[in-house]
């Protein structure tokens, strides 16, 4: 796997693979076999990350720690290869980074990658996108999934479950350690109030419906950046475009809080 292969598999855009293309080619890799040791070790992963962009220097578009982390990811394909996960699974998992590209440029007017600090996930084998979800290995004292929705996910009563069908057997072949593991989600979608806001109907109160609540914060505003990409202004300058948006403004300029909850797979 090359890097440029790499980039047309997960179709980075053109100008965009075209910079990563160009650091490759203008320098040697500053990541060390030590430093790659390191995003391979959850504890070592921030640490790492700062030091690569330390040793970078100037990256006023993240394209040049891209660069490297893609290179990073030519090698975590060979342990993909090796332990037999398909290609496709691969594909998948690692496009988190042009879809957080596409995403930036959609609200900012041009390409930018702001999510180094997160990479290090799927470099060490501790995530992957099983269809419409992402699933992610977390150990202290002991082990559960966190269960990530992707911006682009379509959820689907029917979408969800063949992603938790299709993820059981992805870990009953390669991670049979984790099968007993149980399955936890952090995210605005769990949260109550949104009983309040959205139709019977709706697919992210099924979603929802597939999780016990556990704790609720709702101090949290952090349901703006995905309700409202983007968007930093007061409360009554929120879009209006869609009838979620339109319910939340109203409910939050009202006094309400929608949170951020915590849940387990029923």
């Amino acid at each position: 796997m090359t890097l440029e292969h790499l980039c047309n598999l997960l179709e980075i855009p053109t100008e965009v693979k075209a910079e990563i293309l160009g650091y490759k080619n203008s320098q040697k890799t500053v990541i060390t076999d030590e430093l790659l040791c390191r995003l391979t070790e959850r504890s070592h992963w921030d640490g790492a990350i700062h030091e690569i962009q330390e040793k970078i220097g100037d990256d006023p578009f993240g394209f040049y720690i891209l660069s490297e982390l893609l290179d990073c990811a030519c090698i975590t394909y060979k342990r993909y290869e090796k332990m037999g996960i398909d290609t496709s699974i691969f594909i998948q998992t690692m496009k988190f980074c042009t879809r957080f590209l596409l995403e930036h440029k959609k609200i900012h007017g041009c390409y930018s990658f702001t999510w180094a600090w997160w990479f290090p996930r799927q470099l060490a084998l501790q995530e992957f996108r099983i269809g419409a979800l992402e699933y992610e290995f977390i150990e202290n004292q002991t082990k559960q999934i966190s269960i990530h929705i992707p911006s682009d996910a379509c959820i689907t009563p029917k979408n969800i479950h063949a992603s938790f069908l299709e993820y059981k057997s992805f870990l009953h072949t390669h991670f049979p350690e984790w099968e007993n593991a149980p399955w936890h989600c952090e995210s605005w979608m769990l949260s109550p109030a949104l009983k309040q806001l959205l139709p019977q109907t709706s697919n992210i109160l099924y979603f929802q419906s597939l999780f016990e609540v556990e704790s609720v914060d709702y101090e949290s505003m952090a349901v703006l950046d995905w309700v409202y990409p983007g968007e930093k202004g007061a409360l009554k300058e929120l879009s209006e475009n869609t009838s979620l948006q339109r319910n939340m403004k109203q409910f939050l300029l009202d006094g309400k809080r929608v949170g951020w909850a915590k849940g387990k797979v029923r």
